[in-house]
Formats: C-alpha cells, structure tokens, sequence
C-alpha cells in the first residue's frame, strides 16, 4: 500500500537524491520513492498493540501504588500519552494503514481523550508544512526567545506546561457547545470548508461528552479514578513531555526559509528513541516530503545528508535540551 501518485520525479515535495548503494537513473529513483511511500499497515497496528500495552501497565501500576511512586508512574502514564500523540502525527499524513478512513478513525481515537481535535489539528498541520511558523498547538517560542531571563522563564513554563492547549481545548468545547463553533472557525486563519467544520464539530462535542461523563461518573461513584489516571498524567506526563518532544523540530532555525534544510531541525537518535517519538527525530525528511512512510525516514535522509549536511542537526537529543536550557538560562545558544 502507497501514498505515490502518478508524477514526476522532481515534484517540489520530494527532490531527487541518490543513496550511496543505488545508481542514479530515473527509473531507480521513481522504485526508489515508491519504496519510500509504502506504507506496511502491521507496522501500525503493532505500534498500536504495544500502546495499549503500556497504557495498561502503567494505568495497573498507578492504581496499585501511592504517594511517590504512584507520581512516578503518572508521569509514566503521560509519557506513553505522548507517545501517543506521535502517532496521531502519523494519522494526519494517512501513514499509519495507508487508508484514510482507518487512520482518521485511529487518530481521532486517539486525539479525543487528550482534548485534541484530530479534524482541526489536520487543517492546521497541513498549513504549517506550507509555513513552519503556523502552529498546530499553542506554543511560546516567542517568550522563550526574549532578552529578558524572567520573559525566557515564564515562556519555558508556560510552554511545559501546555496550559494554552488545555484553555484553547476548553474554549473551542465551550464555542461548540453554544453553537458558536463555525463563527469562530470562520474568522481563524486557516478557514475550513463546511464539511471539516462539521467534523471539527463532531470532535469537540465528544470531547465536551467525555469531560461530561468523566465529571458524572466521579460524583456518582465518589470516585478520584479518572482524575488519578486521566487529569493528573495529563498536566504531569503528558504537557511537559509532548512540548519537549515538539520542541526541537524548528527552535532556532530559520523559520522564514520554506527551505526543510535550512527551517527544520533533525536529531540522531537510538532506535529505541526514534521508536518512542515516531520518527519525529527525522524531522527534516519528513519536511522534505511529507508523504515518506515514518519507518522509512532515517532511509530516506541518509539520502539527503549524503547529498549535503542539514543546516540543523543535533548529534542527540540530550544535546539539543543541553544547548535549549542553556539559552532559557543564559541567553546563549
């Protein structure tokens, strides 16, 4: 199963490269992009498995723990959250199955219990591959780039914290809930079509269900279960982890270039790490073109190095939070 179309090799969105063990012909390298673009859908659906694993685990191992160790494992939790919002990631592009109705059906699965619009995450996406400073989620990159070390620390906070995302989600619920939804959305920048919007709808309702049902079955039950395995991991797990794993994709670079080699950053990582981030790592292939199935991205740009370094390459991602914290507290970078 592929995401390859019918056109030339030099489209715009994937430039032609060679890898160092293929020879350069024009028939190799349109075999060379449908290798790319195949996407294998076992692949997701094991990644998929292996979720459900450790969200059972570490939800076990929450509930049998208390005071310290039960902290720990929220944030346990809430990483595997955010390994899960990767995966969303990969949803949006149609290669997790290769088949749009499935993967949109797997991200909104996803997306919805992390308040999350998986429709109007999607209109965003693709505008920010157009322009890499149009944000699918509220970041603080502004605050954190400041001359003053209180602008830089309160912007980190605050980025850490996602505390935007949870009032945007919380507004947006509460636009749609009073049937001010398609006002809204027709004044933002992205301006989708009635069918999204109806979509977009249909997410922040079940969200607005879900918050309604979590809130319900905690008063009826006199229980503090959803908040010890849902709200807590979320604001402790979740928030710092996703906005950390977020963060190294296009800080520092030089965001006004439509350029991926000279606006998006990509890290060298352990297959392990490359694994828990989806591939985020590979960000300046992904960039490249957004259609390379994520298995294939360490692939695809050692393909593109072997052309010309990236402008932005970290050598690990200890490194790059090194050099980050370092500027939050230093002002250099």
């Amino acid at each position: 199963m592929t995401n390859l179309e019918p056109e030339t090799i030099a489209d715009g969105l994937l430039r032609p490269f060679r890898t160092p063990a293929r020879s350069w012909t024009l028939e190799s390298a349109n075999s060379e992009r449908t290798y790319l673009r195949t996407v294998v859908p076992g692949i997701f659906v094991a990644k998929l498995a292996a979720l459900a694993a450790l969200l059972g685990l570490a939800g076990f191992a929450v509930l049998a723990t208390h005071g310290l160790a039960r902290i720990f494992f929220q944030v346990c939790l809430g990483a595997v959250l955010a390994h899960a919002t990767e995966l969303i990631h990969q949803c949006l592009h149609r290669t997790a199955t290769g088949r749009a109705s499935r993967d949109q059906f797997f991200g909104m699965l996803i997306a919805t219990p992390l308040g999350i619009s998986f429709w109007r995450y999607l209109t965003d996406h693709f505008r920010h591959h157009k322009d890499v400073t149009q944000e699918s989620f509220s970041y603080n990159y502004e605050m954190m780039e400041s001359r003053s070390l209180i602008a830089r620390l309160t912007g980190c906070l605050l980025h850490l914290s996602m505390l935007n995302h949870f009032l945007e989600t919380l507004k947006w619920m509460g636009y749609t809930v009073m049937g001010r939804l398609d006002q809204k959305l027709a004044t933002s920048q992205s301006k989708p079509t009635q069918l999204v919007v109806r979509k977009i709808r249909r997410d922040y309702l079940a969200m607005a269900g879900l918050l309604s049902l979590a809130v319900i079955v905690s008063l009826v039950f006199h229980t503090d279960i959803l908040i010890q395995l849902w709200l807590i991991p979320m604001v402790i797990g979740w928030a710092p982890i996703h906005a950390l794993i977020e963060l190294p994709e296009h800080w520092k670079c030089e965001t006004s270039s439509t350029n991926p080699r000279l606006n998006t950053r990509s890290i060298r990582a352990t297959k392990l790490t490359r694994w828990y981030v989806n591939s985020n790592c590979n960000h300046v292939g992904h960039h490249y073109d957004l259609s390379v199935a994520m298995e294939r991205l360490p692939e695809f740009e050692s393909g593109l190095m072997a052309e010309a370094p990236f402008n932005h390459f970290e050598e690990s991602y200890p490194r790059f939070y090194f050099r980050f914290f370092r500027y939050i507290f230093t002002g250099k970078y």
